[in-house]
């Protein structure tokens, strides 16, 4: 029996550390799909057609196919501006390169958090059909302490951002991405043009809240239903 409780704490904790993540993934999945606040962002905060030369229509079309692209609702980049009243291609083949591996990383987080989501409510169901109330407890419990460990790292990790946003974004390159294909000369690079530092530090703080509002919607649900359960069946847990 204490060998059956282990192993269903376990799947308990796999659970709940799938779950969280696939909701993280689901924010990310939000914002890429959700481009309309690039426009705003363009015209009003960052006045890219006055810093870049490239117009805030051009800048969100590009953007809005960029992201597309990186998760897979777009198939290419083939796109042109108008640049000094004429029509050209706004990627070179450097920039083209970089999406290529951008791609690459987003749908392979989106993959994870679809497959987390499913693995995740494999777990649960296992817990529900060997102990029902008790391991949906169990379940509970162990997301809202893997929630607030996640929770630390995440406000470290903010507070650094939003000290030194440059080094943060640097750094997720260094970790996730090639820095080097990474970084590009504004001279040459329309695009490094219409994505400053600023773009990007909106862009995580949008997707923060994003997660906080799904993600704290499952937790309060999570602690709603301890709540309820420790009413209804005692302390003890498995």
């Amino acid at each position: 029996m204490e060998r059956l409780n282990r192993r269903l704490k376990l799947c308990a904790v796999i659970a709940a550390i799938l779950m969280l993540f696939s909701l993280i993934v689901a924010a990310l999945n939000i914002i890429f799909n959700r481009t309309g606040w690039l426009y705003k962002e363009y015209l009003d905060d960052l006045d890219i057609e006055r810093t870049s030369g490239i117009s805030a229509d051009d800048a969100e079309r590009v953007l809005s196919r960029m992201m597309y692209y990186a998760i897979g609702r777009a198939d290419d980049l083939d796109i042109t501006i108008t640049e000094n009243g004429e029509q050209v291609e706004f990627f070179n083949e450097r920039e083209l390169s970089h999406m290529v591996d951008v791609r690459r990383l987003a749908m392979t987080v989106m993959w994870s958090g679809m497959i987390s989501l499913i693995l995740s409510a494999g777990f649960v169901l296992y817990l529900l059909i060997a102990r029902r109330t008790e391991c949906l407890r169990a379940f509970a419990k162990a997301f809202l302490i893997t929630l607030a460990v996640v929770a630390v790292i995440a406000a470290a990790l903010g507070i650094w951002a939003g000290t030194d946003f440059n080094s943060f974004w640097q750094a997720f390159h260094v970790v996730f991405l090639d820095l080097e294909s990474s970084t590009f000369d504004p001279a040459s690079s329309r695009m490094i043009r219409i994505c400053p530092a600023k773009l990007f530090s909106d862009f995580v703080g949008i997707l923060a809240f994003d997660a906080v509002l799904i993600v704290g919607a499952a937790a309060v649900i999570c602690a709603v239903l301890l709540v309820v359960l420790r009413k209804k069946h005692g302390k003890q847990l498995l």
